[in-house]
């Protein structure tokens, strides 16, 4: 592996470890007594209906939107990349399509008026 490939994985890995303690932070905010808008207003951080590209699931979105364009360029030895890439970016309109109006439904149902706040 060359160094500047080695420096790449190292940011990949530094951001990767951020987003997770990130994740825990929010996921530990969710532990305990909390009121519907509270759950409501996290949720909309994570996927807002009104701004699907918003949000985490948005952003992660994003990045494996950009990850899939990258393996449709990456050469794999005479093998097709178009089979991986088409994957990355199936699981990135999976994000935006299924698990966001999900927790959208969710919400809906556990706070009503969450989506006036």
């Amino acid at each position: 592996m060359v160094p500047t490939t080695r420096t790449r994985i190292d940011r990949v890995r530094a951001s990767a470890g951020i987003i997770q303690l990130a994740l825990q932070q929010i996921e530990d905010e969710l532990r305990g007594p909390f009121h519907a808008e509270f759950l409501a207003e996290t949720r909309r951080e994570l996927f807002d209906e009104a701004d699907p590209k918003g949000g985490v699931l948005g952003s992660l979105n994003q990045l494996l939107t950009t990850a899939s364009m990258a393996a449709a360029l990456t050469a794999l030895d005479g093998e097709d990349s178009e089979p991986a890439a088409c994957a990355i970016d199936e699981a990135a309109a999976f994000l935006l399509d299924s698990a966001g109006m999900r927790l959208h439904l969710a919400t809906s149902t556990l706070h009503p008026q969450g989506e006036r706040l």
